[in-house]
């Protein structure tokens, strides 16, 4: 299977290459909005480790984070992850420091909600979002996505948003 390449109308997404790992690095090591995703790691080792699996989540599951692209330049990260405390596929995304605010996370989870069922034959997908994330609970708004129930996930409460299958009516079945 050839690696999926996204367009949309400003962004690019395409897997990980090892070209990301300077951006993801830096990423990983400062945000302040890291507490939402695991928190900041310091250990250089730590983060490449996490860097790997990103791109082993592909190899296994044919499927993960994007990294997302304006005019060449990494903007952030979108992708529907499974990893073994999920109880299902995630819908996914985090921008880089001084990308949020512009649409970018919710074009490109359109692209790849749109993707997933398409090509994937996933959905609805769900979204875990820590109820303190204002931004990212506002990108669930957009995407359409509906507040389906609190619950933990690796030790932390979250609340699960349910997407509806692209293209549906917005009747109940779309989120079932």
């Amino acid at each position: 299977m050839t690696d999926p390449v996204l367009h949309t109308p400003r962004l690019t997404l395409r897997p990980p290459q090892a070209s990301d790992w300077p951006v993801v690095s830096g990423f990983m090591a400062t945000s302040e909005r890291l507490g939402f995703i695991g928190g900041r790691q310091e250990d250089e080792f730590v983060r490449w480790r996490g860097f790997l699996a990103t791109a082993g989540h592909w190899t296994f599951k044919g499927f993960g984070f994007f990294t997302v692209l304006r005019d060449e330049t990494p903007v952030g990260r979108v992708g529907v992850i499974e990893h073994p405390a999920w109880e299902e596929p995630e819908l996914g995304w985090h921008l880089f420091d001084g990308h949020e605010g512009q649409g970018y996370a919710t074009e490109a989870a359109l692209a790849v909600r749109d993707w997933a069922h398409t090509a994937l034959g996933l959905g609805p997908l769900i979204s875990y979002i820590d109820a303190k994330n204002a931004p990212s609970l506002r990108v669930a708004e957009r995407l359409g996505a509906r507040f389906e129930r609190e619950t933990t996930l690796l030790g932390h409460p979250v609340q699960a948003w349910r997407h509806p299958v692209p293209d549906a009516d917005g009747s109940p079945e779309a989120y079932a």
